[in-house]
């Protein structure tokens, strides 16, 4: 086990997991630092509605973890399951970026 002595030199490691199927469970695994970012994006998009985690999986590659509150019940029934294996969805389902993208334009329009 290593000792990071310098956190500035620690980067927001973060994998998520997602469910095979419906009743498996979900893994997130993260450093330290990574967790904080994501736990930050969530406590932001409880408060504006949404955020952004920008996180790094184990090779590395840096990615954006986009989180988007959906209090709507029927909204979120329509939304698309997130299971890793697909499944039939209804004709109406809601794919998940369009709430990120009705977040991003109400934030983008001038008050």
């Amino acid at each position: 086990m290593s000792i990071q002595v310098d956190d500035d030199d620690v980067l927001e490691m973060c994998n998520i997991y997602a469910q095979e199927t419906h009743h498996r469970e979900a893994l997130i695994l993260g450093n330290r630092k990574g967790l904080l970012e994501l736990k930050n994006a969530i406590d932001q998009a409880l408060k504006n509605g949404s955020a952004v985690a920008n996180l790094y999986p184990s090779d590395f590659e840096g990615y954006e973890t986009c989180i988007a509150l959906v209090d709507d019940e029927k909204q979120f029934e329509k939304l698309i399951t997130p299971y890793v294996e697909e499944y039939t969805q209804d004709d109406d389902a809601i794919d998940p970026i369009d709430i990120i993208k009705e977040y991003d334009s109400k934030k983008e329009k001038p008050l």
